[in-house]
């Protein structure tokens, strides 16, 4: 039985091989590319007239016009087969699943309102459009081939006017059964997307590149038959995965005996080669991880086990299904950003940590120096974030420490949700010490430095110099203050939800920790004392006020110092607990407790330690 299989060529190729194999031996599978003195268009519209079937797959390519025609020839041939009457089975892959680099917005090969079209006309509805089937995958598409053929099998031909009947002896016997439709492959996560395009984007470097070809990435790769990218491909996705992470290792240890690290390259094509085996690491470290680790066991706001960033970025990738791409030498994500001290307090309306948060969000991902005094409008955040995303290929994601105020699940759920919701951003947390670990994730950790340490350049003395920047803005102070624009108002009331709002209140704060110089949070700390020396007047308010001055001084002392610990934090507090409980009971005490607000706020939203000792 002869079936017609319309589609563009170029951008779904791998889908019309996947159909073709899974219909051999059933149909004859029908495909214009005879020589033919009609025009082009002309010949393929006949073809469909001489089948009894018609497939049809649709991506976002339009294909070619031809002159005079308003519609692509794959819509011609769809047109003509409506004509014939034939059964027309349409495919339509999903726009998510679909490369930007296979689309006519991408190639400006046609105007992109015309395949929109076509795909609107096939999701129409309309009285004799036949219902077409979404597909995010060739796997995808061959199991739904075979579904919609089983189901409405087609019906007995009639052959065609002058096309001559084969011979009895040559038709192919029809099988007594259907055989069953192969179990549908499981999706692909981002990391394997990630690699899929970028196989079938630059295959045409790699096949032929003899140091790709002589990687030992796959012990199993059989050398007589051809190399591909779908094989390479699925030899990632299903050899074993530590045999691909050591043949990675050895094909970066090998490049650096020869002086060759991965930072650099010899050529744009061994740049390519370099980055398509990164790839391929990086899908066989996460399916390792995968093995390891039960993502279905885990709520998206738990930490994960790992304390060393970079793993820890790999098992949240299984965990939370994002991808992670590298610049050449780098061994952290370009997507994975890390916020040192997350402002927002989710739930509590209008508050001034919001606008912070914001600012902190734009210039982590930005990797430059937190400054207040910017506001940010958040479609603006939202559509930046939108566009780096798309400019890296994959999801920005966030990291930050399980500490602090976010030892709390409730508060980590809270944070994870509010950045999904309103910058489609993902969340994930990690616990620094490795104290917690228990022995399974310890030994994954460290296989995982060991086999990719070639790969991304890692070293034992790398990594530290990493996580010691990481940890940078919360230690080092600059030569001079960055602070700008900061105004505080001192006259916020008194109470939880108030402090948190206090004008200037996070502002003042944050200096302590983020690198800062301190200036304001000292013009605070002044405002206090001064609330203090107002009102000494009344009798027997003269030693409480210098007990007060006292407490306020040893406060001072410690925020500027170089180095603050918990026992710090717990000494602040108590002298701020003794200056609040003595302000109650004098006669200006709302005034000066209204005035320590921004400093409790802020020391709570900005320093951990301290604001551990309320949880």
């Amino acid at each position: 039985m002869r079936l017609y299989l319309s589609s563009t060529l170029s951008d779904l190729e791998e889908e019309r091989r996947a159909v073709k194999e899974v219909l051999s031996g059933q149909y004859t599978v029908v495909e214009s590319y005879e020589a033919d003195p009609r025009p082009l268009w002309q010949s393929c519209v006949a073809d469909v007239a001489t089948c009894a079937i018609y497939i049809g797959i649709v991506g976002l390519r339009c294909g070619f016009v031809p002159p005079g025609q308003g519609r692509s020839i794959t819509e011609l041939e769809f047109d003509a087969a409506l004509a014939a009457g034939l059964p027309c089975f349409v495919f339509v892959r999903e726009v998510d699943a679909i490369p930007a680099s296979r689309t006519d917005l991408y190639t400006n090969d046609n105007d992109p309102a015309l395949i929109k079209a076509f795909r609107a006309r096939l999701s129409s509805g309309a009285s004799g459009i036949p219902r077409a089937a979404l597909f995010s995958s060739a796997d995808d598409l061959k199991v739904k081939v075979l579904r919609a053929l089983q189901r409405q099998p087609a019906p007995a031909l009639d052959r065609p006017v002058g096309l001559p009947s084969p011979p009895a002896a040559a038709k192919p016997a029809a099988p007594e059964t259907a055989p069953p439709p192969p179990s549908p492959s499981p999706p692909l996560t981002e990391l394997q997307k990630l690699l899929k395009s970028y196989l079938q984007d630059n295959w045409a470097a790699l096949h032929g590149h003899p140091a790709f070809l002589r990687a030992n990435l796959f012990p199993d790769l059989d050398q007589a038959v051809p190399l591909s990218a779908e094989r390479v491909f699925a030899m990632a996705c299903d050899g074993p995965p530590i045999e691909v992470l050591l043949g990675a290792r050895e094909f970066f240890q090998a490049r650096a005996a020869r002086g060759v690290s991965p930072a650099s390259s010899v050529s744009e094509t061994d740049g390519i080669v370099c980055s398509a085996i990164v790839r391929c690491a990086l899908v066989a470290a996460e399916r390792y991880v995968r093995g390891k680790v039960d993502g279905g066991a885990h709520r998206d706001h738990d930490p994960v086990w790992s304390s060393d960033h970079l793993v820890a970025c790999i098992e949240a990738a299984v965990r939370l299904g994002f991808g992670l791409c590298f610049s050449p030498g780098s061994p952290q994500p370009e997507n994975v950003f890390r916020l040192v001290h997350p402002v927002p307090e989710p739930g509590v309306a209008g508050e001034e940590g919001a606008a912070l948060s914001a600012a902190e969000l734009l210039a982590t991902i930005e990797r430059r120096e937190f400054q207040t005094g910017q506001d940010y409008d958040p479609d603006y955040l939202r559509a930046f974030i939108r566009r780096r995303a798309s400019k890296l290929g994959t999801a920005l994601v966030v990291s930050t420490d399980a500490a602090g105020r976010f030892e709390s699940a409730e508060r980590r759920a809270e944070l994870l949700k509010d950045l999904r919701e309103q910058f489609d951003l993902r969340t994930f947390f990690q616990r620094r010490g490795e104290d917690a670990m228990p022995p399974w994730a310890r030994q994954m950790q460290d296989s995982l430095l060991h086999a990719l340490g070639p790969v991304l350049d890692i070293s034992l003395h790398k990594a530290a110099i990493t996580e010691k920047e990481m940890a940078q803005r919360e230690s080092e102070r600059p030569a001079a203050p960055v602070v700008t624009n900061l105004t505080m108002n001192f006259n916020a009331a008194v109470g939880t939800v108030a402090q948190a709002n206090a004008p200037g209140a996070q502002a003042a704060a944050r200096d302590i920790v983020i690198g800062l110089s301190g200036t304001d949070l000292l013009q605070a700390l002044a405002a206090v004392q001064r609330a203090i020396d107002a009102g000494t007047a009344q009798p027997g308010e003269t030693e409480p006020r210098r007990l007060m001055a006292q407490e306020l001084d040893k406060v001072r002392t410690v925020l500027q110092a170089d180095g603050r610990s918990a026992s710090d934090a717990e000494h602040v507090k108590g002298w701020l607990d003794g200056v609040e409980t003595s302000a109650r009971a004098l006669s200006n005490g709302r005034t000066i407790v209204e005035t320590l607000a921004p400093v409790w706020a802020g020391l709570r939203q900005s320093w951990p330690a301290f604001l551990a000792l309320f949880n």
